[in-house]
């Protein structure tokens, strides 16, 4: 195994890492300081090049789609997984537990602050919120992750590129192959940026699961759970990665959209049903209708830091979880056309997160709605995480119902390291 090992590119990539990492362990308050000064800077200076960049990536997969090599099939032979766990797999890869922590609270931001100038807490502010969501994880947003999957899977599949990494999307341009300088340069800023998305996954997903976990044994929340969280996460994707891919990742993603799919339904049917229904039609009629606006604005005339602080956000971490899915979607797509790959993704990816925010968000927008519960009370004055808890809490068997939330976010973060393990020892490796 040590032989395998790119040294070079691991070096490169340890260094920076560790290069950015001390500093923000030594000096936090500054490097968090410096770190909103830079993140300013883009979305503002950079941000239009964001808007534009979102067109052309949902452009560009649209055309090959239903273009002239909307048939070029990746490789010989009948697809390698069936088409249930192809989706569970990407889905499970591409999203974890940090979209079952937006989706069920990100409308209150929204409410709170809403765009086009509505006004916070209107009704015009409740439609915004419960579509804006269903936008930022859409098929625009999807498109960010199968841009890199045609890119890497076509020269690997069709023109025998041996090797799986990041650089192969653009090997017909690099003189000297894998170990050039300019493509172990793209594989290393390839895997800082990986780490730096799924350490923001982190971010979100360990906080919620610790208070999920405190909230059914009544152990206090604090740093030390928190490791403890971390800790089985590892140990569940460690197995899976040592169980292989058909063994561990596709077993572990399969069982994970039952489970996810079974928390969805017992939402609908306990929940308030009815508006429910009502609310996702309507969610979902309203996203289409005004697609367009949201996909082309920059608000550039009252400037309300809205797309700054939203869209852009979103925009900037799809793009850096990119690469990391066009590898591994592009290894588990072989034996399918360009068109299955596209179609599949940009549509059957975004209903998987879109089931998430019309249920599990507009559930807990309705009790706000009915005054059953305050949802923007608890974030304000306590967090987010427990305000995502009291909205399964006022469910019937509330216990059960966050004891459901809480197994299906563990899986969903062990499965997008899982996959993102996966794809580092590609890049990491000779071989």
């Amino acid at each position: 195994m040590a032989a395998a090992v790119d040294r070079v590119n691991f070096a490169l990539t340890v260094f920076a890492m560790l290069g950015m990492a001390i500093p923000l362990m030594l000096f936090p308050e500054l490097s968090a300081t410096l770190l909103q000064a830079a993140y300013d800077w883009l979305a503002e200076s950079l941000g239009w090049f964001y808007v534009l960049t979102a067109i052309a990536s949902f452009v560009a997969v649209l055309y090959v789609a239903f273009g002239p090599y909307a048939q070029v099939r990746l490789g010989d032979g009948p697809p390698e997984f069936g088409t249930a766990s192809w989706i569970a797999m990407l889905f499970a890869a591409g999203i974890g537990s940090g979209m079952m922590y937006w989706s069920a609270i990100e409308w209150v931001y929204y409410v709170e602050a809403p765009p086009f100038g509505a006004d916070p807490r209107s009704t015009e502010a409740y439609v915004w919120a419960s579509s804006y969501g269903l936008f930022h994880w859409g098929p625009v947003a999807w498109s960010f992750y199968c841009l890199p999957t045609l890119a890497i899977a076509y020269p690997f599949y069709v023109r025998g590129v041996p090797k799986l990494k990041y650089s192969t999307s653009a090997m017909h341009w690099l003189k000297g192959g894998e170990s050039s300088l300019p493509a172990r340069l793209m594989d290393s800023f390839f895997m800082i940026a990986l780490l730096g998305g799924i350490g923001s996954a982190f971010g979100f997903s360990t906080p919620l699961i610790a208070a999920l976990i405190s909230r059914l044994t009544g152990i206090p929340e604090s740093f030390g759970l928190e490791l403890v969280v971390v800790a089985i996460c590892v140990a569940i994707f460690a197995t899976s990665v040592w169980l292989g891919l058909g063994r561990g990742i596709r077993r572990l993603s399969n069982l994970n959209m039952a489970l996810a799919f079974g928390l969805l339904v017992y939402i609908l049917i306990a929940g308030d049903t009815v508006f429910l229904l009502n609310m996702a039609i309507n969610s979902i009629g309203h996203t289409l209708q005004n697609t367009i606006a949201m996909l082309f604005w920059t608000d550039p005339v009252d400037n309300t830091g809205f797309v700054k602080d939203w869209t852009l956000f979103y925009w900037a971490w799809w793009i850096a979880y990119g690469p990391f899915m066009g590898i591994f979607v592009a290894r588990i797509s072989g034996g399918r056309s360009l068109r299955e790959v596209v179609v599949g993704m940009l549509t059957l990816g975004s209903l998987g997160v879109w089931l998430f925010y019309l249920i599990v968000g507009n559930h807990s927008l309705g009790l706000q709605v009915s005054g059953e519960l305050d949802v923007l009370a608890v974030v304000a004055d306590v967090d987010a995480n427990h305000a995502v808890i009291a909205g399964l809490d006022a469910l019937p068997l509330g216990g059960l119902a966050i004891a459901a939330f809480l197994l299906v976010a563990i899986v969903f973060t062990a499965t997008t390291y899982d996959s993102a393990s996966y794809t580092l020892a590609a890049s990491a490796t000779q071989s």
